[in-house]
């Protein structure tokens, strides 16, 4: 027997989890809701209370701002849910998702899909036997005009919730709990932040909104005893560890996107832990903790003090 999964949104990521969800065959799409019933096309239904009644488990991949409300009726429903990131787009909205997510007795996973990515995976293997002192880390989104909507804060919740989210989960998954961070905005999107951890490493995070493609949009560096990794996006790993030992380097790039960027795993582990009735790979309280932490760059920023993570 199938799992019927609907989605609830039929924009790019959409596109994304269904496609990997086509080619599992434990799994049968169930229908798609989108306010455009034409970008739904052929498996369209005419509500949410349709697609859930139709449906085992749902994605929620509508814009940012609605993740909440959409998330909230699916586990009132009884149905495993697979959040976008970011699960929310204020503290409060997101304390009360992770609420319901933990009293439910259904799967609910958030969308950090640069866990499975294997650059990442692979520098998380290499953190385990060469700890690291200290990081270096940049995201820049290029541009804020193509799509139109990604510069409109009323849908995303804001730049820092759009795209630097990403990497304040990666710093948590790479170096543990984040205790402070300290940040200032230069100007309108355009952040430098200083990061600390509770086994006392810091981390330096640089992260701007318009700074126009040039690669890697992406990177992280991380520092060890006599040890650097290196990031590119997810093409490239290169890693040297030892003070006389040469430089490896692993490449990606040959991957499909779906298996580079973490995607094709993160919904396999999906429907793993809806079948086993397991946890799942990333949890409300990992979704919570993100959203706790861009509300405190937030803040930092605009107060010009450091702030305490203190979930």
């Amino acid at each position: 027997m199938s799992l019927k999964i609907g989605l609830i949104g039929a924009g790019f990521m959409s596109g994304v989890h269904r496609a990997n969800l086509e080619r599992d065959d434990r799994v049968r799409i169930s229908g798609i809701y989108d306010v455009d019933p034409l970008r739904a096309g052929a498996l369209a239904v005419a509500s949410v209370d349709d697609l859930l009644e139709a449906s085992d488990a749902v994605y929620v991949v509508s814009p940012n701002t609605t993740h909440v409300d959409m998330a909230m009726k699916a586990l009132a429903a009884g149905k495993h849910v697979f959040c976008e990131k970011p699960m929310a787009t204020t503290l409060e909205d997101a304390q009360r998702l992770h609420a319901a997510a933990r009293a439910s007795k259904t799967v609910f996973q958030v969308g950090h899909n640069r866990r499975f990515a294997p650059v990442y995976k692979n520098v998380k293997k290499l953190l385990e036997t060469s700890p690291a002192h200290c990081a270096h880390i940049k995201m820049n989104r290029g541009e804020l005009l193509n799509p139109a909507w990604v510069g409109d804060a009323a849908v995303t919740g804001g730049f820092l919730f759009e795209t630097p989210i990403h990497m304040f989960d990666m710093m948590r998954f790479l170096l543990g709990e984040i205790v402070s961070v300290q940040a200032r905005e230069s100007r309108k999107d355009d952040y430098s932040m200083l990061v600390e951890f509770d086994g006392g490493q810091h981390a330096t995070f640089v992260t701007s909104a318009d700074t126009s493609w040039f690669f890697p949009y992406e990177s992280v560096e991380v520092y060890g005893e006599y040890s650097t990794i290196r990031t590119e996006e997810m093409e490239k790993l290169e890693w040297r560890i030892g003070l006389d030992k040469p430089t490896s380097v692993e490449n990606f790039a040959n991957l499909t996107r779906e298996e580079k960027w973490g995607f094709a795993e993160e919904d396999r582990l999906f429907v793993d832990a809806m079948l086993a009735g397991s946890k799942p790979p990333v949890t409300s309280y990992d979704g919570l903790k993100s959203v706790e932490m861009t509300m405190a760059v937030y803040r930092s920023a605009r107060e010009k003090m450091a702030v305490s993570l203190e979930l």
